[in-house]
């Protein structure tokens, strides 16, 4: 029961010393809160974030939340898919891993806006570059991952498997899939966040078209908005927890409480 109760109010007492800190912060700016200023709130109060959260403001932040979710939900979907294949290519044979390991790095740690120059030219500011860079930045942990769950399996539950006469196929499909799911689950929550911030991302680098949650944030920024701003940021931040939980739960749903990590 003390432990349940400590989880339960540990959470809420991080959450009320980070509204104090919000309200410490903002009051702090006690000169952009005086109405014959005529100066725009730089970090409003949390009680005044809904000052301006009218019907037409409204509706664009739904829509433009609506945007970056299809783009985040896409980047993943194929980051998805690339990454769990190429961690499988990577563990099945050392010459794949090492061929493609080193670009891979190199792919993570390139800064998005040094080619994005190029992307606009051979893909154009549109949907697709978006989803691009959504994926660019989100698919190295399941790759990483996915490589990681499977070369951990144990040797001896290899050499179990090889003394039966099974093939690679079923290797992959009865052993190392299965005790590398936690791990793969892992890089696809860490992946799921990242996903969120390609989308804001992409929005920052291609003003073209629909505006998602990035070029609201800048319109709203420009136009001394900030409690629209900030509201359009909580947004971008419970759409990134949302797909962090969604997977929390598929994850406890596929592997249930046979795995240490999930049992505890």
């Amino acid at each position: 029961m003390k432990r349940k109760l400590f989880n339960a109010v540990g959470p809420v007492a991080v959450f009320l010393v980070f509204i104090g800190l919000w309200y410490l912060v903002a009051y702090s700016l006690h000169n952009n809160f005086s109405p014959a200023s005529g100066k725009p709130m730089i970090i409003p109060p949390p009680h005044r974030l809904f000052e301006d959260f009218n019907g037409p403001i409204r509706n664009r932040i739904f829509t433009a939340l609506l945007i970056s979710t299809r783009t985040a939900i896409t980047g993943l979907a194929l980051s998805a898919v690339i990454g769990i294949t190429l961690g499988i290519a990577m563990a099945q044979a050392k010459w794949i891993e090492r061929s493609l390991w080193p670009h891979l790095i190199a792919l993570q740690v390139t800064p998005i806006i040094a080619i994005v120059p190029l992307m606009i030219r051979l893909i154009g500011a549109n949907f697709t570059a978006r989803v691009t860079v959504t994926v660019i930045i989100s698919v190295f942990p399941i790759v990483s991952n996915t490589l990681f769950g499977i070369q951990s399996v144990h040797p001896s539950l290899h050499d179990l498997f090889r003394l039966q006469g099974s093939s690679r196929w079923l290797v992959l499909r009865k052993l190392q899939l299965p005790a590398a799911s936690p791990a793969i689950f892992t890089g696809l929550r860490v992946a799921a966040g990242l996903a969120v911030i390609g989308a804001i991302v992409g929005d920052f680098f291609f003003t073209k078209g629909d505006p998602g949650l990035g070029q609201l944030i800048t319109f709203f920024f420009l136009n001394n908005l900030s409690g629209p701003m900030f509201i359009t940021a909580l947004f971008a931040t419970g759409l990134g927890l949302m797909l962090f939980i969604c997977f929390g739960v598929l994850n406890r749903i596929v592997i249930g409480r046979w795995h240490d990590s999930i049992a505890r």
